[in-house]
Formats: structure tokens, C-alpha cells, sequence
């Protein structure tokens, strides 16, 4: 497409020295204006009138590196590419306008001071580090901390603290109250005087404190008892201002706004609990280094949780199962030395909690009523979760998990999760018995990976005794697959045994074969006992299929009430099906009007068209009425919150030129079109353009674009006009891309109103208006900017700009750029477009892109790269990264290594491999 007309360069150089020069002169000013001040209003007789010395750190010359380094705000998680910077973007919350209120004064030329108060991690420190960014120039900011806090501060009010400092007392009980030490009062007092003298001011005094240090510093002592910090209490009167806890509706809001641009903020917004969003933020990091710092026996406890979580455990585990699984986690020189409490210790350690949040393993306490059924249960923090996953993401568990689960766990879907993750891994034995044990304790769903494995493992009599206990289990599917193996080798005697002993246990399927067999062999009385089961069965497909063969017979009462009581919408759409072959018109619609209900339109879609047809023209617009108005509540659910794609494919923009191209929109349905059509047909057009109109008001975009093309097509320019700027003005998305591609290719329209339009449709989630945004930065070489619109669009959902970019910028030869912008890109997309990277290249080329990969967590790339090394003549590397690939999961690519090494295998190490799979430790399994 074409872009925009540049504008020129000096003009926008203008434009930035201007505003530069601007802010350098105000700021000049105010330095002017103090000193002007001070030749005014010289010192008192009598007080010294050497210039206190400057203390601190210019507000201008922070850095928001400092924050973490020097301020004490708290480091925020790390959760990969895309982070706009070392903090979080911030979201400003209720106190946030207060505390700006407070340096507004103080910068207006009057001293003030603000203590925060709230729990730790709420985001106390972060509050007031944003704040002073707003003082003016020639304000300082000073932390007293050396040789104590308190002592400092005291000090330095001796010395004299000049204007336009701002003192961070963050953690105010340092400086004050009982744990300040012997300074505390005069640091009181000292601060005290600072904000009351009119010759030293302005001063900005920011603090921050836990509730508790609060109530002891500001409480009255009991008749008869000491006053131990009276002018501590003096001085915080009026101070307060309350930090709360979590985040309110309003800011949580603002934080999904934000939240597409720092995928941190993200991270919290899907992992924070009950709104905690800055603990989450805040504490992360201490409870990385407690991790990191735990004693072996803590150490094991958090990585068996690690890594039951990652492979699917839940994060909510029994004690139990912790102790049996975390000596696999230590040495035997570790485990030697542990004492007999190394349990108990351990919890404790991890249960303690890090900056406000939950500690790195906590129990989770019962509530009553709640049954226990494996004692108590303990929960991983949300990101150690995340960290493990990647920490150790090649890394497979020791036996002792496998076992531990096998043995602890009793959750059969938790099993059978863990035996997928052990198959996966090529843990077989491991596998087996986890599998078993699901299957054991009701989960008939893994019979078919069960008996897989005992096959590939050439046990055949264990694969049909897993069949034949699936199949009395209750799976329809395993008896289907054991009576096909037994009729294949003629055991018939054997099938009708199973058969019987399936449908004894409650099988729904055996027991609906088994009345269809009997009632074949003339056994009409016991086949009329096995078809009553049936029909007090509670299997949907079972109870379909009988009441198929019921309507056969012609019992349909009997059939009617069969798929009533299955209610899903196969059902229903054959209770509409008989309704309209058989009932009255009413029954008909109704039965219809359910199976919509449930999401299955043909029923009613089928009853309207025949009612038009037979000319019943009000039952089939009152239809069509109801399912429109279904049809619209589920677009408006769907359209929520997301990025609309109006090109329906991956059609290009030049596409759009022709103003006859139609640019189809979402809202089409066969409900709307035959409503408009039917109004068309029956000559009144008006009531069709009616419908469309209450459509495209709601928002249905294809509504709006049709009766756009009504008005055109009658000549009606001036409606469509309005039309299309009214719904404009309502900021409907595809009225804004119309407007906005229309002027990029009229060549009438300035290049600020494009742009301007392009940006009110991208704000209103026009994917197609971020790629024009994106194409036209990229072609202007605004690199930076390009990339940062294709990262949000792709954030958002809409993938198509950044992949694009990616791909121009590989077909032109800038892999590194590539390949830089493609590992930045949201997790969904970076997977596919690295693998598609990896496509086009070769040798050393392709080995570098793919070690890169890896590095960067892309497990995928160890069984490619493995391959390629495999065929480029480094076998000892290649069986190293296949390995690794199996210990994350990738059971392909040393299956795949050790068969083509087979062939060549005198010592019969590989096929021993292919046969037997690995242990734990990733050795060759002996036989079993």
C-alpha cells in the first residue's frame, strides 16, 4: 500500500527543540527565582548564613535502574522478551493522586510531608518513587543511611538541609519509635523544625510503614506509663495516607490496558490473587532468592513440587507425597546428614512468607466441611511455578517422583497426567505403572495409551488384560477394540465372555450389544432386561443409538424420552427433526427454538425456510427474529475485548481500492440475511434497512456495510454518508477503517487526518489499521516504532503485522533482525515463526539459530538440532541434545536417532533402547 507523505524533517526537529527549549527555560526560571528569593530574604541576624551543603541525588539525573539499586524499590519479576524497561509500567491508583497532591505543594514552595502506610509489597515505595518525578528542576532527592539511618538524619538536620530536598525515609521506623535507637526523638524533633521553618523551605518529606509500626509510633501511652516518642506522634499527625492492599476495580482496569505492553504486568494479571497485583510483582524476586538460598533439604521439597507441577501434578500437593519424592533430590552425602525433623524443618523454611506473599511452599489450610482424603496438602508459589518451568525445563525428575505419585497420589487424572509426562520422556516402566494405577482407580480414558505401551513393549497379553479391565470399567471404546482383536483371531467364546462380563459391571455400551445380540438370537425376554439397562443408562451416545432403533421400531414416546433425558444438542436436533416430520407446527417451532438454545441451528433454520416457502411469511420473520437476536449476544461476547480482523483471510490491503470490494466484516448470519431478504422480497425495503440499522447500531459491522450499499446502490449519497460518519462518531471500528482507508487512498486527505483516523481505529481494535500503521512506519524507517505497534497488535491477538514484518525482514536479508524481532514475540506466535525461521536455514547457519533457540527455552529445537548435527557428521552431539530432548519431553528425536542407529548397531545398544526405553536416570531400562 501507499504510505504516507513524510513530513519534513526540520519540522519535526522544530517542533522537538521547541519543546525542549521550553521546558529548559521554565526550568532555568525557577533556579533564577530562588536565588532572587534569597538576595530578598537574607538570613536573621544572629543564624549562620552559610548555605547548607547540598545533599542527595538530582530528581533529573535519576534513572529508573536507580529505583531497584539505591531506592529500595522492590525488583519486579522477569518473565522474558517484550519488557519495556527495569519497572513495571506503572498504574496509578487512588493514593497516587494524594501523594502527588503533597509534592504538587511542595513544589509550589510550601514543605510537606506524607507517610504511606500499608502491608508489605502494596506498592508503597513504587508510589513514591513516581511521585517525586514530578517535582520541577533543582530538586534533590536524599536517602540518610549511613552509619545508621536514624543517626544520619539526625545529623544532617544539626548541619542544616537546604530547599528543594526531598528526604526518602522509606521504612520510617528506622528513623524514629523504638527501633530508630537513641536518635529517634531528635530525628523527630529535628523534622519537626525542618517543616515549620519558612527560611529552609521547601523541603518534601516522603515515608513509608507497615500498620503496625505506625500504631506504635503514633499510639498514647496508657495512664502511668512513659511517653517514649512524643515527638514522633507530633510530627505524623495529619501524615497519613493509606496504601490499600489490592488493586480496586477502576485500577485493574487500567492495568489491562496496560497490561499488552509489559508482559509482566500481564503475568500478574493472570497469576495475582483477589487483586494483589504488586505483591505478586514485588514479592517474586524474594522468593527467588529464598529458593536459591534454601538448605538441601528445603531445596528438594520445592523442586519435587517444581516439578509435579510442570508435569502436570497441580501445584497443590500432599505432604506425603513431598517426603517420599525429595530424596531423590539429594545426594547421598546430603540425605546422610539430614536430621530426623529434615521434614518439618523443611516446610517451615519454605511456609515463611516473602515480601507479603505466600512463602515458596505453604500448606493449604482445609476449610470445614472440606474432606481430606490425603492429609494436608501444599501449594507452590505461583512464580516458582513459572520459574521451575523453565529452570528446569530439561530437565527430567528422579525416580523417586514417579514413584512417590504412583504410590501417594489418588487423584486418577493426576495420575494419568504424570504417566503422559513420564511416556513423553521415554520412562516407560514408570509410565506403565502410573497409567495402571489411574486406570485402577476409575480413569478408563487411558486404557488406549496403556495398552500402546505394553505393545510397543511386545507384552500383547498385558495390552488385552488392560483392554478387558477398561472395558469393565466402563470405556466403550476399549470393548470395541477387545472384541475386534478377538473376533480377529476367532475367540468367540472369549468375545461373548467379555462382552457379558462388560455389561455386567455396567458397561453402557456392552450392555446395549449385548440386547442387540440376544434379541438377534430370538432371546426376546432376557435382550428386553439388557434394553431396559440401557434406557436407564446415563451415556448419551448409548441413548441416542437406542433411541434410533426404538424410532425404527416406531416407539417414538419411548424415543422422545430417551433424547429429553440425553439433552445435549444431538439430541435435540432429532427431537426437532421428529417434531417436524411428525408433531403440530407449535411442538415443531419449540423443539426447534431448544435445539438453538443449545447451539444447534439447522432445526430452526430449516423450519423458517419451509414456513416462508409455504408463504407463511410472519412464522418464518418471527424466527429469523429469534435467532438474529441469539446470533447478536454471542458477537457482542465474542467481540469483547478483542482485535477484529475485517479482511476475513490474508487478503492484501490493495484489495480494498475498488470501493465495490466488499471488506466482510463480521455479524453476517443467516438469520439477518434472510430477515432483510424476506422484508426485501415482500416489498418493504424500508423495514429491511431497518433491520440492518438496529444491527449495525448494536454494532453488527456487516449490517452497517450492507445498508451502506443499499443507500448507494438507490443513489442515496448523502445518507450513506451520514451514515458512515455518525457510526464514526460512535467509534463502531469498521466505520473508523472505512473513513481511514478511504483517505489513504483518495490523495485528497492530509497525511495528520490519516494518521489520526488510523489511530482511532486501531484504539478500536482494527487489526487492519495497526498493520497499516506498522507497514507505513517501517517504510519511513521508524524501526523502533514499527516493531512496538506489531508486539502490541500481536499481544492483543492479532499476529498478522508482526509475522509479516519478521518475514520482510528475513526475505531481505536482515536474519539478525529477524530473528531478534521473531524472539520477542508473544509465546503462541514465537514457537511457529521460530520454527518457520529455522525452515530456511543451513549449516553453521541453521546450528547457531538453533542453539539460540534453545537457550531461549524452545524445546522443540533440541530434537531439529539434534538431527542436524546427526547428519552433519557430530554423533556424539547429537545423541547428547536427543537425550536432552527426551528428559524434556520430546520423545520423538531420540526415537527417531536411536532407529536410524539401529541398523548399524553390532552391540544391540540401540535396539535395547527402542525396546526397553529409559530409567529415570536416563540410562537404557533392563529388560521387563
Amino acid at each position: 500500500m501507499a504510505g504516507f507523505r513524510k513530513k519534513p524533517q526540520a519540522q519535526a526537529s522544530d517542533t522537538g527543540s521547541a519543546l525542549a527549549s521550553h521546558g529548559g527555560i521554565a526550568n532555568t526560571g525557577n533556579m533564577y527565582i530562588a536565588e532572587f528569593h534569597q538576595h530578598v530574604h537574607p538570613a536573621p541576624p544572629g543564624r549562620d548564613s552559610t548555605p547548607p551543603p547540598q545533599r542527595g541525588t538530582p530528581v533529573a539525573a535519576l534513572t529508573p535502574q536507580d529505583a531497584t539499586a539505591s531506592w529500595e524499590v522492590h525488583q519486579a519479576i522477569a518473565v522474558g522478551p517484550g519488557e519495556p524497561g527495569p519497572l513495571p509500567m506503572y498504574v496509578r491508583r487512588d493514593h497516587d493522586e494524594n501523594v502527588r497532591a503533597v509534592v504538587a505543594r511542595a513544589a509550589s514552595g510550601t514543605s510537606a510531608m506524607v507517610v504511606l502506610i500499608g502491608e508489605s509489597s502494596t506498592g508503597k515505595t513504587r508510589a513514591c518513587w513516581e511521585a517525586i518525578h514530578e517535582l520541577p528542576a533543582g530538586w534533590r532527592l536524599w536517602h540518610p543511611l549511613d552509619p545508621t539511618p536514624a543517626e544520619a538524619l539526625a545529623v544532617a538536620l544539626e548541619e542544616g538541609i537546604g530547599p528543594r530536598t526531598a528526604i526518602w525515609l522509606n521504612e520510617i521506623q528506622r528513623y524514629m519509635g523504638e527501633r530508630a535507637g537513641d536518635s529517634a526523638e531528635r530525628v523527630a524533633a529535628g523534622l519537626r523544625a525542618l517543616l515549620q521553618d519558612q527560611d529552609r523551605a521547601p523541603v518534601l518529606i516522603l515515608g513509608t510503614t507497615w500498620p503496625e509500626y505506625w500504631a506504635s509510633l503514633t499510639s498514647r501511652p496508657a495512664p502511668g506509663e512513659d511517653d517514649s516518642h512524643p515527638q514522633a506522634r507530633e510530627l505524623l499527625e495529619g501524615k497519613a495516607l493509606y496504601v490499600p492492599a489490592s488493586f480496586g476495580e477502576t485500577a485493574l482496569e487500567d492495568l489491562r490496558t496496560l497490561s499488552g505492553r509489559d508482559p509482566r504486568l500481564s503475568d500478574a494479571m493472570e497469576r495475582a490473587v483477589d487483586g494483589g497485583i504488586t505483591q505478586y510483582l514485588a514479592g517474586a524476586p524474594a522468593l527467588l532468592e529464598r529458593y536459591r538460598a534454601a538448605p538441601p533439604g528445603a531445596l528438594a521439597v520445592i523442586r519435587a513440587a517444581m516439578d509435579a507441577s510442570r508435569l502436570e501434578a497441580g501445584s497443590q500437593v500432599p505432604r506425603a507425597f513431598l517426603e517420599a519424592a525429595s530424596h531423590g533430590y539429594l545426594t547421598d552425602d546430603q540425605y546422610d546428614a539430614l536430621p530426623d525433623t529434615w521434614i518439618v524443618d523443611a516446610l517451615a523454611y519454605t511456609a515463611e512468607p516473602c515480601k507479603g506473599t505466600r512463602g515458596p511452599l505453604s500448606m493449604v489450610r482445609q476449610r470445614p466441611g472440606t474432606p481430606v482424603t490425603d492429609g494436608p496438602r501444599y501449594r507452590l508459589a505461583d512464580y516458582l511455578d513459572q520459574h521451575g518451568r523453565h529452570e528446569r525445563r530439561f530437565t527430567a525428575p528422579p525416580a523417586s517422583l514417579w514413584e512417590a505419585a504412583r504410590d501417594h497420589l489418588k487423584d486418577p487424572q493426576t495420575l494419568q497426567a504424570l504417566g503422559s509426562a513420564a511416556e513423553s520422556r521415554w520412562r516407560d516402566r514408570h509410565a506403565i505403572e502410573l497409567y495402571q494405577k489411574a486406570l485402577d482407580f476409575g480413569q478408563a480414558e487411558v486404557f488406549a495409551d496403556l495398552a500402546w505401551l505394553w505393545e510397543e513393549h511386545q507384552h500383547a497379553q498385558e495390552a488385552e488384560r488392560v483392554l478387558r479391565q477398561a472395558a469393565i470399567t466402563g470405556s466403550g471404546e476399549a470393548l470395541e477394540d477387545l472384541l475386534e482383536r478377538l473376533l480377529d483371531q476367532d475367540r468367540h467364546e472369549d468375545a461373548e465372555t467379555a462382552l457379558r462380563d462388560a455389561a455386567a459391571s455396567g458397561n453402557p455400551a456392552a450392555i446395549l450389544l449385548l440386547a442387540r445380540a440376544l434379541e438377534e438370537e430370538g432371546e426376546a425376554d432376557e435382550a428386553a432386561h439388557w434394553y431396559q439397562r440401557a434406557a436407564e443408562s446415563n451415556d448419551p451416545e448409548v441413548l441416542r443409538a437406542y433411541a434410533a432403533e426404538l424410532e425404527s421400531n416406531g416407539d417414538l414416546p419411548i424415543a422422545h424420552q430417551l433424547l429429553r433425558a440425553v439433552g445435549d444438542h444431538h439430541a435435540l436436533r432429532e427431537l426437532a427433526r421428529l417434531a417436524a416430520e411428525t408433531g403440530p407446527a407449535a411442538d415443531a417451532e419449540q423443539a426447534a427454538m431448544d435445539a438453538f438454545a443449545v447451539n444447534e441451528p439447522t432445526p430452526l433454520r430449516d423450519l423458517a425456510a419451509r414456513a416462508e416457502a409455504e408463504g407463511c411469511d410472519e412464522d418464518a420473520e418471527r424466527m429469523y427474529l429469534h435467532a438474529i437476536a441469539a446470533y447478536e449476544r454471542r458477537r457482542r461476547l465474542r467481540a469483547a475485548g478483542t482485535v477484529i480482523d475485517f479482511e476475513g483471510g490474508p487478503r492484501p490491503l490493495s484489495e480494498f481500492v475498488n470501493s465495490g470490494t466488499q471488506l466482510l466484516p463480521p455479524g453476517e448470519t443467516w438469520a439477518l440475511r434472510s430477515l432483510v431478504a424476506l422484508r426485501d422480497r415482500t416489498g418493504r425495503a424500508s423495514a429491511g434497512d431497518d433491520a440492518l440499522r438496529t444491527a449495525g447500531d448494536d454494532g453488527n459491522a456487516w449490517a452497517l456495510e450492507q445498508l451502506l450499499r443499499r443507500y448507494r446502490s438507490r443513489g442515496q449519497e448523502e445518507q450513506a454518508e451520514s451514515l458512515l460518519l455518525s457510526a464514526a462518531e460512535a467509534d463502531s471500528p469498521w466505520a473508523l477503517w472505512a473513513l481511514a482507508y478511504r483517505c489513504l487512498h483518495s490523495g485528497t486527505t492530509s497525511e495528520t487526518q490519516c494518521r489520526a483516523l488510523l489511530e482511532r481505529a486501531a484504539a478500536a481494535g482494527v487489526g487492519q489499521a495497526t498493520r497499516a500503521l506498522v507497514e507505513e512506519a517501517e517504510q519511513d524507517g521508524r524501526t523502533t516504532e514499527a516493531e512496538q505497534l506489531a508486539l502490541r497488535a500481536a499481544t492483543a491477538g492479532y499476529t498478522t503485522p508482526l509475522r509479516d514484518l519478521i518475514m520482510a525482514r528475513e526475505q531481505g536479508g536482515q536474519l539478525a533482525a529477524a530473528e531478534d524481532l521473531a524472539f520477542r514475540a508473544p509465546a503462541p506466535l514465537r514457537r511457529a515463526i521460530l520454527r518457520r525461521l529455522a525452515k530456511g536455514r543451513e549449516g553453521e547457519q541453521a546450528t547457531a539459530f538453533l542453539r539460540r533457540a534453545t537457550d531461549e527455552g524452545q524445546a522443540w529445537a533440541l530434537g531439529v538440532l539434534s538431527a542436524c548435527l546427526e547428519a552433519s557428521g557430530e554423533p556424539a552431539e547429537a545423541e547428547r541434545l536427543a537425550r536432552r530432548a527426551a528428559d524434556s519431553g520430546d520423545r520423538q528425536a531420540l526415537h527417531d536417532l536411536a532407529q536410524q542407529r539401529a541398523a548399524r548397531d553390532p552391540d544391540g545398544t540401540w535396539k535395547a533402547l527402542l525396546l526397553h526405553g529409559l530409567a529415570a536416570d536416563g540410562t537404557t531400562t533392563p529388560a521387563w
